[in-house]
């Protein structure tokens, strides 16, 4: 029925790919089909931001590696390489003499082999680094609980001379503290020493460095005072020992490094859950049998037969029965998801209701499933911009500590209260301890690695970090209307049925008469007539479509029209109320389809494009943030207008055609405004890849998706809403985590060189710098770890 009503509601999809290619070439953003060429390894014995920086300088000098990037949090570095050939055994023989260990991926692949008691299989990079993470955490652990138990005599001895009633020979005393601060020292501490070694080899210096000088100062100065207390003694002096010192620093350190690893390991826990989420077995049809296997044995082709309860172990689409799918744990989406013949099934999500058959098309990395795993790696392995400034100043920092407590030493040395040795000494070590590289390397990465993992948890997943950096300074956000915060599909949104007409033969004739239609509206009207408890359909004959009209047929010799308003109504002769509810759709910007049986209006149809359930809750919470929101679609100006006063934005754009999309973006921003654009098809990919943040839909298009920073999974308008909210919020907590990284240090550092004694007599003691360096690492992953706790708004 051409000519029926107005223009479609849907914008269209721009078909023409050189366009496209060009646009996007022009801004120097191609859509990439498949990932760069990259790898991603563990890396052991990384504590710092001083050891991020020298992985990363190590990698970077191998010929053949065009980035190296290091993830502290996930303690991994992603390298991409300029060709095919990958020199590995260089990397490898790089990072060690860094003084770190790369794991390579014959060496994991071993480690997987052992796990599966000598079977063969894949690689599994996460489960990996989840049992290095482990054993580490084992390691640091009985460390700890080792040093605490021979650390609390030692205090008792270092406090015994004020205690009342305590008198302990003072050269017992300090035999017996040397027997107990040695396992401490040597073995607790062991890590640090070692870490110190390696560094000096190579001029380097990092956190063990710090740790070891200061823990080493302290018991080697007390060792020769227990060995030759006449040497070092004035006379009339009795000099201090500090084994319960250096014990408790590295007690404390110890204890600090545990938490961080436990941390590590929560921060993880998006990705595992990821991986999880594929069931261990599956039901196939092989040779005409049911049979279960391992899901790790399935191949392309492979028929899998689902029941209730059960979760899909792959992706493919369904061949037989239907059911409904429970996809939140992909989309977030919270109500499961019809599913019939010809509809996709996604591995991870669970069968609820009826029973299905799907055909495998998807394995292993090629599935959603290991591709939103993949994007959050990726995600929690980039760094903004304001990590690469914290990088360059971790590179100076150890040496910049190291500078200031040997001037500290020596100004109170000179010029120190008496006995000046030893409170230089004490001093300079309180200087090493208490400052903390740690909580600057961990500030950055563990919030990154927390948020996005939540993100993906909720169906938003962020391509880099640098999104998140954007979304601090965007004031303007531009809506693609049609499936963005529509349903992009048309619906009838508003029916007329005459008072005066009630025959059975109304819906009949509908079906009749649409299901011949091939005019866009027929699609909805046909739909909705389809609910209608209809027992018979009337045949429809003489059917014909009247270009610029509608169409016509006769069913039981009635003759049955439905066409435009200006074909069926020109006469004049109608009733007040359908003109009225005609006027009120028309200014809605809806397209109607009036009903006519035997020249007389008895019913009529207003189909547009719904808004999202949602959609205006979301609009509110994106202009709290203080942005424009800008609807624009290629739908003709009432329908933009009507959905944009519903929708309550601040600006609508109308009848846009694709190639203007990217105009409209960038004339915003040559105007000094910061965009984010929000799209789902094809035509949006140029103004997505050139906005200053692009958001894409996931149920729209792969090149879309490409061409964003953030998508959206599932069909939630709230969703938008909810990225934005959780990218600031990470960001906030990455603010908040550098804030307290620095200012500690700022703070920390002069007092433990003694800057307040001459107003206030006051000294840090070492033990003290050491629980103090211990607490603000936990700080920074435990703020950090509150991301997880997010929940959208809609929830």
């Amino acid at each position: 029925m051409p000519g029926c009503g107005s223009a479609s509601a849907g914008s269209g999809v721009h078909n023409d790919e050189v366009w496209l290619m060009d646009e996007l070439i022009q801004i120097g953003k191609t859509p990439r089909k498949e990932p760069l060429t990259g790898e991603t390894f563990p890396v052991l014995g990384m504590h710092c931001a001083s050891c991020v920086l020298n992985v990363e300088k190590a990698l970077s000098s191998v010929d053949g590696v065009v980035r190296a990037s290091v993830n502290l949090a996930d303690s991994t570095a992603t390298v991409e390489f300029g060709s095919q050939d990958r020199p590995l055994e260089k990397m490898e023989s790089a990072v060690r003499v860094a003084g770190y260990k790369l794991i390579l991926p014959s060496e994991f692949a071993r480690d997987a082999v052992a796990q599966r008691g000598g079977e063969s299989g894949n690689a599994n990079l996460t489960d990996f680094i989840d049992r290095a993470q482990h054993a580490e955490l084992t390691d640091y652990r009985r460390r700890f609980l080792i040093s605490a138990v021979l650390s609390l005599p030692l205090m008792f001895l270092g406090m015994s001379h004020a205690i009342p009633g305590v008198m302990i020979a003072h050269t017992f005393s300090a035999w017996l503290s040397l027997l107990l601060a040695t396992p401490v020292v040597w073995w607790a501490g062991w890590p640090f020493h070692l870490g110190m070694w390696q560094m000096l080899k190579h001029g380097r210096a990092d956190m063990n460095t710090l740790i070891s000088a200061g823990t080493l100062t302290a018991y080697l100065f007390s060792l020769a005072v227990t060995i030759a207390p006449e040497t070092l003694t004035p006379v009339g002096w009795e000099v201090s020992i500090y084994y319960e010192t250096a014990a408790m620093i590295v007690t404390l350190i110890l204890a600090g490094r545990w938490m961080e690893v436990r941390a590590k390991g929560k921060a993880r826990d998006a990705i595992r859950g990821l991986l999880q989420l594929r069931p261990p077995k599956a039901r196939v049809r092989r040779d005409g049998k049911v049979v279960e296997i391992e899901t790790s044995g399935l191949m392309l082709g492979d028929e899998v037969i689902l029941r209730p309860g059960e979760r899909v172990p792959a992706d493919g689409p369904v061949f037989l029965g239907s059911s409904a799918v429970d996809e939140s744990m992909i989309t977030g989406e919270p109500l499961p998801v019809a599913k019939g013949v010809g509809d996709r099934v996604v591995g991870g999500t669970i069968n609820t209701t009826g029973s299905i058959t799907f055909r495998v098309d998807k394995l292993g990395a090629d599935t959603v499933l290991a591709q939103i795993a993949r994007l959050v790696s990726e995600a929690q392995g980039s760094k903004p911009q304001i990590q690469k400034l914290v990088d360059r100043i971790a590179s100076v920092f150890v040496p910049v500590v190291i500078g200031i407590a040997v001037l500290t030493f020596v100004v109170w040395a000179i010029w120190g209260p008496e006995p000046r040795f030893l409170r230089a000494m004490i001093n300079a070590v309180a200087v090493l301890i208490v400052a903390c590289p740690c909580a600057l390397g961990l500030a950055t990465p563990a919030a990154i690695m927390v948020g996005t993992g939540r993100g993906s948890q909720l169906g938003l997943l962020f391509k880099n970090a640098s999104a998140l950096e954007s979304l601090a300074k965007i004031d303007t956000i531009i809506l693609d209307k049609t499936g963005t915060v529509t349903a992009g599909e048309a619906t009838v949104v508003g029916e007329w049925y005459s008072q005066a007409y009630a025959a059975a033969d109304f819906w009949p004739a509908i079906l009749a008469i649409e299901e011949q239609s091939e005019h866009p509206l027929a699609r909805p009207i046909l739909s909705r007539a389809q609910r209608e408890d209809v027992s018979q359909t009337g045949v429809a004959a003489d059917f014909q479509a009247l270009p610029g009209k509608g169409v016509e047929a006769r069913i039981d010799g009635i003759i049955w029209r439905i066409g435009s308003p200006a074909w069926l109504m020109g006469d004049g002769t109608h009733e007040d109320e359908l003109a009225k509810r005609l006027r009120e759709w028309d200014q809605s910007g809806h397209s109607v389809a009036v009903v006519q049986r035997d020249g007389r209006p008895v019913g009529a149809f207003a189909v547009g494009d719904q808004l999202k359930p949602g959609a205006r809750e979301a609009v509110q919470r994106l202009k709290k943030h203080g942005w424009r929101v800008v609807l624009l679609s290629g739908d003709r100006r009432k329908s933009v207008e009507f959905a944009g006063r519903d929708l309550g934005v601040d600006e609508t754009i109308a009848e846009v055609q694709p190639a203007d999309k990217l105009r409209v973006v960038q004339e915003r921003q040559k105007a000094g405004h910061r965009v984010a654009m929000v799209g789902d098809g094809i035509n949006d990919a140029p103004a997505l890849a050139a906005a200053d943040l692009g958001i894409a839909i996931g149920t729209g298009t792969d090149v879309a998706k490409e061409a964003a920073d953030i998508t959206v999974l599932g069909t939630r308008a709230g969703a938008i809403a909810d990225g934005v909210d959780l990218g600031k919020r990470t960001l906030a907590t990455i603010r908040g985590n550098l804030f307290w990284a620095f200012i500690y240090n700022v703070a920390a550092i002069p007092v433990a060189a003694g800057v307040l004694y001459p107003a206030f007599g006051f000294l840090l003691s070492p033990m003290i710098a050491a629980a103090t360096m211990a607490f603000s690492s936990v700080f920074v992953l435990s703020n950090s770890l509150r991301l997880r706790r997010f929940k959208p708004c809609d929830a």
